[in-house]
């Protein structure tokens, strides 16, 4: 679609610049993307202020060109959402615009939330992904947040978790919960990753082939939570545990934010090269970096002391420091993890 757009471009302007709206919802369908982050995309697409209210779901949102959720219910040109009585879009466009070009970012972004809502269910029962997205996005406005979190139910006092999983799981969307207790949880699906918000108070349960929790934080600090367990996710994985829990990784997850720079990027190819020569080097020196001892890393990996003494040998040899020094260890350590921030994006 977005290469048919780029043709027709060339040919009629006009129709290259629907076919580009088209190819940009489908693409927030294919990645199924929530609510707030359809509507974002029509006020970026049109270039003014854009907007969503369902009812059903007592949910009334409004972003302006520039990505920021504000205040405001429907104006301008407004459109029903198929399929669900009483919910309209809206583009706020003054002065008018493009008239044909709006009406067609206005029927996808109708289209698309559609979509989404018959995906994710539209029961009062049910949780709003769109809620919770909002609830976890650090440039919304505190007082909007906090609304949300009154929507969702949660305690505006209480101490909350949030863990994020790796898609492939084929998780439930907009599901709650509740254990024995009478703990109340929050699943959705926000685009590629499952996130839960759970009481600090119930009992964690790990969640499928990767996942991450964040830190203990109340409603307020809930995006900041959100952000820690998404850099845990990318420190989930194979060789390493497939579960993380971002309090106990201590100041590992700051190195996100240097993971791309050239000495980042340099010790991570000295460790790709070496685990790129032997098939049995990745898993070695995550054992050695993880285990208090060689014997210990020995036991993990199902070898003999001595066969795992003669590797570390050629490891060290081959990366140009000892690994099992004190400082190399901590060397390895940070360069497994820069490893694993840039693979897992």
């Amino acid at each position: 679609m977005r290469e048919l757009a780029g043709r027709m471009q060339s040919v009629d302007p006009g129709a290259g610049a629907a076919l580009q709206v088209i190819a940009h919802f489908d693409a927030l369908v294919e990645a199924r993307a929530g609510l707030e982050a359809t509507v974002r995309t029509a006020a970026v697409l049109a270039g003014c202020a854009a907007g969503l209210a369902i009812p059903a779901r007592r949910l009334l949102m409004r972003v302006e060109p520039d990505g920021r959720r504000v205040d405001g219910g429907p104006g301008g040109v407004v459109a029903p959402v198929p399929g669900h009585e009483g919910a309209v879009t809206w583009l706020d466009r003054s002065p008018p615009g493009d008239a044909e070009f709006d009406r067609v970012v206005l029927d996808r972004l109708a289209a698309t939330a559609g979509t989404v809502l018959d995906r994710t269910g539209t029961g009062v029962s049910e949780v709003d992904p769109g809620a919770v997205e909002l609830l976890l996005d650090a440039g919304a406005a505190e007082a909007t947040r906090l609304a949300a979190a009154r929507r969702l139910g949660l305690a505006p006092d209480g101490d909350f978790v949030v863990t994020v999983a790796s898609v492939e799981l084929g998780t439930a969307e907009g599901a709650g919960s509740a254990d024995a207790a009478g703990h109340q949880s929050w699943a959705v699906r926000l685009g590629d990753v499952e996130v839960t918000i759970e009481p600090a108070s119930r009992p964690r349960l790990r969640r499928g082939e990767r996942s991450a929790a964040g830190p203990v934080v109340g409603v307020r600090e809930l995006p900041v939570g959100y952000r820690q367990a998404r850099i845990g996710l990318r420190l989930a994985g194979a060789p390493g545990p497939s579960h993380v829990d971002t309090v106990d990784l201590g100041g590992l997850p700051a190195l996100a934010e240097g993971c791309d720079s050239p000495a980042a990027v340099a010790e991570v190819a000295g460790l790709e090269r070496v685990t790129a020569a032997h098939s049995w080097a990745l898993a070695t020196l995550t054992a050695v970096a993880a285990e208090a001892s060689l014997r210990g890393a020995a036991g993990v990996l199902h070898v003999h002391h001595s066969t795992l003494q003669s590797r570390v040998e050629v490891l060290e040899h081959r990366l140009g420091y000892a690994v099992t020094t004190p400082a190399g260890r901590t060397r390895l350590t940070i360069a497994l993890a820069l490893r694993l921030l840039r693979r897992n994006r």
